[in-house]
């Protein structure tokens, strides 16, 4: 059965975890997985969900069963309440996922049920498993320059003809805020030419919301992405409670569709619980639990946003000292214009591989670095260690 398996090339980001757990040396660095770290390079628990978490395991009558299949009605609710306030939900159906990643293959697996021959629009660089789940749905993959790592900018021009390129029922990828692997959002302008051109060609948006609250702010972002999906009649939002929340290990998403009217969201709703109970019978229940009892409790709300919002200063104090050490070491330039938790270092695998060698400093062979993942004193570290190789 397994004799003409290949091994696969092995995960990038997984890759670098390896090194760097198995690297002696005290002063080692860890640039690479995408998990916030605070100043003292932990990736801690928020005050908001340890307490969701007491008050959950203190209430009585609690139960293990499973969930309904479109997972716990309380967080569906409360995210739906997040994004948009009290607007008309009429039109819009809403499954949890397992992660962000799980609502987004809930997307392309309906895509696929339902418009088989829809292709899906990708700009590169970006989040390696986007390129997966695409092709595991079974879907055509079109990929266009997001970012040209030689001028280290955006690449407008690709972007806008590829959107001019997007065909009726097309997906058409875009990051919400604060884009991974590179940190460069397009600028307001730039978003609404190609929502317009989408809308005008009939593709679908699928908006991929990882990094909510750490770009501009949480209300900020949110209100970008509702911007984002109005005037559709049919858009996706894949929304990740992992860094918003900090529940990585939870793997607490959400999916929303948007559709054409009610009685359309009807059967879209009822075709993505099907999918689901393909994929995970039914969803998990202890992340979406405990970000069901934050957003409804008005005090635990107001600290998890005050949280949220000291971990996007340290994100922005970062890139601050990233900034001002870009004359010693130009592959800094950019860091400080970026927004989010990634930014794209002009690096070579051999240089990237160098680093890890000569000074403990470890990331994945594209250059992408979590910025929070430095410590005091480590971003001068860096900037030093750039300039030897």
């Amino acid at each position: 059965m397994f004799e003409n398996l290949a091994a696969p090339a092995p995960d990038a980001l997984h890759a670098v975890m390896d090194r760097y757990r198995a690297d002696t040396r005290p002063h080692k660095i860890d640039l690479g997985v995408g998990v916030f770290r605070d100043e003292n390079g932990t990736s801690p628990i928020m005050k908001a969900v340890r307490e969701a978490e007491l008050a959950l395991a203190q209430e009585k009558g609690g139960t293990k069963a499973y969930l309904p299949l479109a997972g716990d009605p309380l967080f569906r609710d409360c995210m739906r309440k997040l994004i948009w306030n009290d607007a008309d939900h009429g039109r819009i159906a809403a499954v949890q996922g397992t992660g962000g990643t799980g609502a987004l293959r809930l997307a392309v697996d309906l895509v696929k049920f339902s418009a088989p021959l829809a292709r899906v629009h990708l700009g590169l660089p970006s989040w390696p498993s986007h390129e997966g789940l695409a092709k595991i749905a079974g879907l055509e993959l079109v990929t266009h320059q997001y970012f040209d790592r030689e001028t280290a900018s955006l690449d407008w021009p690709s972007i806008e003809v590829a959107a001019n390129r997007a065909r009726k029922n097309d997906l058409f990828i875009l990051h919400g805020p604060c884009h991974n692997p590179t940190g460069e959002d397009l600028s307001p302008e730039q978003r609404e030419a190609l929502l317009a051109i989408l809308r005008e060609r009939g593709a679908v948006p699928l908006i991929d919301a990882a990094y909510c609250g750490l770009g501009d702010g949480l209300d900020r972002d949110l209100e970008a992405i509702r911007r984002d999906v109005d005037g559709f009649d049919r858009a996706f939002i894949a929304f990740s409670c992992s860094k918003s929340f900090g529940l990585y290990r939870e793997r607490t998403g959400i999916l929303f569709a948007i559709t054409q009217d009610a009685a359309e969201a009807d059967i879209v709703q009822r075709q993505l619980e099907r999918i689901s109970r393909t994929l995970v019978s039914m969803p998990p229940s202890h992340g979406a639990a405990i970000v069901a009892h934050i957003l409804q409790d008005e005090a635990l709300t107001q600290s998890w946003r005050v949280e949220l919002d000291r971990m996007k200063s340290r994100i922005d104090t970062v890139r601050l000292a990233l900034g001002r050490l870009a004359s010693d070491a130009p592959a800094l330039a950019k860091a400080a214009q970026g927004r989010g938790i990634f930014t794209l270092l002009p690096l070579s695998p051999d240089q990237v591989d160098r680093l890890a060698s000569d000074s403990a400093i470890h990331m994945p062979g594209s250059g992408r670095i979590n910025i929070t993942g430095l410590k005091e004193g480590d971003a001068a570290r860096l900037a030093t260690a750039l300039q030897r190789i």
